[in-house]
């Protein structure tokens, strides 16, 4: 549903990408939205999405000693983007959030802040955007072999055949399409919710496909233009006011 305002009323959200290699200080950057303050004054309440397995546990110490109030820190540790997708829902529509069990499971108990109110993000950080491609990839390539072996069991295959035909299957290109469209819909998701919101990757170098011709022969190659880009989902960077890449200089300068 389309919503309004009148212009004077509009305000900038923060909406940020943080790329770089590991150990950079994405993480760290990310968690320092803690720190934040809404305009009366009131402590921002921080939605953190780990897929990085405990990446702002090590942080939350130092931020305890520091003042900040945990309680206003609701941390959700998931590589599954179909629960990134169901939490930033909740986020947009200012939903209440149930405290999970240790299967993962809602009880009926409602996350709340550190003034007893139902909690509700100021900001939206999900920390791990490559981890959560990788785990799609993962879930397709899975699909691709279901897949396969429907086709084989139709083609009337047994035995090695069908094994080959099997763990041989691949992503086709729709399953490409169908990752392609999941990263896009996760960054204008973002985008989307009225709150802060930041997302961090890991970095590849960029190649391009070129042709390359050789004794006659065509070949196509993977060549790298120089330019250092998120890894995973596709053209991330596009989607965002603002990007940031995390990089040590080695020299020092």
């Amino acid at each position: 549903m389309a919503r309004a305002r009148i212009a004077s009323g509009a305000k900038k959200k923060i909406n940020m990408l943080l790329y770089g290699e590991s150990f950079m200080g994405k993480s760290t950057f990310a968690s320092q939205a803690a720190y934040l303050k809404n305009e009366d004054g009131s402590p921002m309440k921080i939605m953190f999405i780990d897929a990085e397995s405990g990446s702002i546990d090590n942080y939350l110490d130092t931020m305890e000693s520091n003042g900040v109030d945990l309680r206003n820190i609701y941390i959700v540790y998931t590589q599954s983007l179909g629960e990134v997708f169901d939490y930033i829902e909740k986020v947009k529509n200012r939903e209440d959030i149930y405290v999970l069990d240790d299967d993962g499971n809602e009880t009926d108990e409602i996350v709340v802040d550190a003034d007893g109110n139902p909690f509700r993000a100021d900001v939206l950080i999900v920390d791990g955007s490559t981890v959560l491609h990788t785990a799609a990839q993962q879930g397709l390539l899975e699909f691709s072999k279901k897949r396969a072996r429907v086709r084989a069991d139709k083609k009337g295959l047994v035995g090695d055949e069908k094994l080959v035909s099997i763990e041989g299957s691949s992503l086709e290109t729709r399953d490409w399409g169908a990752i392609s469209y999941k990263g896009a819909n996760l960054s204008l998701s973002l985008l989307g919710t009225g709150v802060h919101t930041i997302l961090t990757a890991r970095e590849k170098p960029e190649t391009v496909s070129k042709t390359v011709v050789s004794n006659g022969q065509e070949t196509v190659v993977s060549v790298p233009t120089g330019r250092v880009i998120p890894m995973g989902f596709k053209g991330l960077e596009y989607n965002f006011h603002t990007v940031i890449r995390f990089f040590r200089n080695e020299d020092n300068e």
